[in-house]
């Protein structure tokens, strides 16, 4: 069954003739006596009513189709959010098991990095051993060289004193080794086994909630217009001066009429 057009209607085509009357009327429409300033209002009211006929008209061509959209999205949208919830479901098990495998990934990121901690934690004590014991084999030998130097045997008193030199040296040396040792022990990076899945992937989407206004950086501040706007209604041109230089208050006038 093939519909007329539209334009071919006759409510359409007197519609359209009205209007196209009025538009003549307004454009030639001048307001320069008191009585024509009175005759506007019923002016007013003619193209209110014609504005009235107009969404009547319309009404009547699109209840119809609207309340058969209204049944189709109505019968589909059960299935739809059937659908939807599946979907829903789905991707929690994806994510869950994501965030699974990211926590097991930090797990052994955590053992991996205690391990390595531990590792140059056990070679700097190795270096601190090797000065102490050094430093402390050096002690003895220069209380062994004082006692010989007292003894007037100067010549073994400088073997002594070079030998306990020359062990406090070594002792640096294997301190100093186990330090740069320590310090390249670095734990591996840890790498999440995640599979690959075609068609799905992941992306991390950053929210924000604003939790204590007052502690919001100044520049992510915004003018509270809602508020600004009931001191506008209140206090008209005097508000100004209470919202501030930054907002720009002014007045428009706009006529308002009811149908005839």
């Amino acid at each position: 069954m093939q519909l007329d057009p539209l334009e071919s209607r006759p409510e359409v085509q007197a519609l359209a003739s009205q209007i196209s009357d009025l538009e003549s009327f307004a454009s030639a429409y001048v307001v320069t006596t008191p009585e024509q300033y009175q005759a506007g209002a019923e002016d007013l009211k003619r193209v209110k009513a014609a504005q009235k006929h107009l969404e009547e008209t319309r009404t009547a061509f699109t209840r119809p189709i609207n309340e058969s959209l209204k049944r189709l999205n109505s019968f589909f949208r059960a299935p739809a959010e059937r659908l939807a919830a599946i979907e829903r479901t789905i991707k929690s098990r994806l994510i869950a098991y994501s965030d699974e495998q990211e926590r097991i990934r930090r797990e052994k990121q955590r053992i991996a990095d205690e391990e390595a901690r531990q590792a140059r934690l056990r070679a700097e004590r190795e270096a601190a051993a090797a000065r102490e014991k050094a430093a402390r084999e050096a002690a003895e030998l220069r209380a062994r060289a004082d006692a010989e130097a007292e003894a007037g045997r100067a010549a073994e008193a400088a073997k002594l004193a070079a030998r306990a030199e020359a062990k406090v040296e070594r002792a640096e040396v294997k301190a100093e080794s186990f330090q740069q040792a320590a310090a390249m022990i670095v734990a591996p990076v840890v790498q999440a086994e995640q599979p690959k899945a075609i068609g799905v992937s992941t992306r991390e989407v950053w929210k924000f909630e604003v939790v204590d206004p007052s502690k919001v950086s100044a520049q992510f501040q915004m003018p509270d217009e809602q508020k600004i706007r009931k001191t506008v209604v209140a206090l008209k041109g005097d508000a100004a001066a209470v919202v501030g230089p930054g907002v720009r208050v002014w007045c428009e006038k706009i006529i308002a009429a009811g149908a005839a």
